[in-house]
């Protein structure tokens, strides 16, 4: 079985830190009116629903009798920046611009905040140049020509170029979006990179394992030393002790996850 190498581009939104404990996928019916005489001890915001625009937060009560009250539509909601996000009084957040925030919901005079990095998408109609070089991991890590980069996610997906003998690639006109990457040689483990996104002229590097071989009892190696030969040991205290020391291990095999050696 073949490794496949793959590498993940950054979210556009992510939670830094919340009095509001973890996001959920799905609406939570909000709890029976509280018990007379109970009061908030705490409020806790999570985030619903998301999309490349908005987000939908959620005020959560805790009450002192150990029930939990969903209390967004009573809540007081605001942004700490409104030049980065709004915040309606449904709870409705839209990102205006790229940026961190703190989201706060007030009830009964206790606050909850939920702070996020938020990037707003770029115009899709907007186009960018995406270039890089292809290479052989470590040890090798010679220059690679006659690689096929394809985009295979997002509104260009199936466009291919390959790369000159210098390494080099260039897609001249990529959609200003989250894109899928594969790269593909002869002799090579696929490359794949996804959740890229596209928002000016970017530049990146496709790093590619060679095919581990056989031997004479069609058994695949088990890793690469450090001088490019392979070895079918399997202990690394043992692998490639005449050769420099273990580069990599194979994945799978007894020696996955072995460190590369630093470039």
């Amino acid at each position: 079985m073949k490794r496949v190498c793959l590498a993940t581009a950054t979210l556009a939104i992510t939670i830094l830190t919340a009095c509001a404990g973890n996001s959920v996928d799905n609406p939570v019916a909000p709890s029976l009116p509280a018990s007379p005489g109970t009061t908030v001890t705490a409020l806790v915001i999570t985030n619903l629903s998301i999309t490349d625009m908005t987000m939908q937060l959620v005020a959560t009560a805790r009450l002192s009798d150990g029930t939990t009250r969903d209390v967004t539509s009573s809540s007081t909601w605001q942004s700490s920046n409104t030049s980065i996000a709004t915040i309606s009084s449904s709870g409705i957040l839209s990102i205006v611009a790229n940026g961190e925030v703190e989201a706060r919901a007030v009830h009964q005079g206790v606050t909850g905040t939920l702070r996020l990095i938020l990037t707003r998408p770029p115009d899709p109609r907007m186009h960018f140049t995406l270039s890089g070089v292809a290479r052989e991991v470590s040890p090798g890590s010679k220059i690679l020509g006659a690689v096929r980069v394809a985009i295979t996610g997002g509104p260009d997906a199936g466009i291919a170029v390959t790369s000159d003998p210098g390494g080099q690639f260039r897609f001249a006109s990529v959609s200003a979006t989250r894109v899928s990457l594969e790269a593909t040689r002869d002799g090579y483990q696929v490359w794949r990179m996804t959740n890229l996104m596209i928002d000016g002229d970017k530049q990146i590097e496709v790093v590619m394992y060679p095919t581990p071989p056989t031997n004479a009892a069609g058994e695949t190696a088990t890793g690469r030393c450090k001088d490019s030969t392979w070895t079918w040991t399997s202990s690394i205290p043992n692998a490639c002790t005449d050769h420099g020391g273990l580069a990599y291990g194979v994945c799978p095999g007894p020696m996955c996850g072995a460190p590369l050696n630093p470039r």
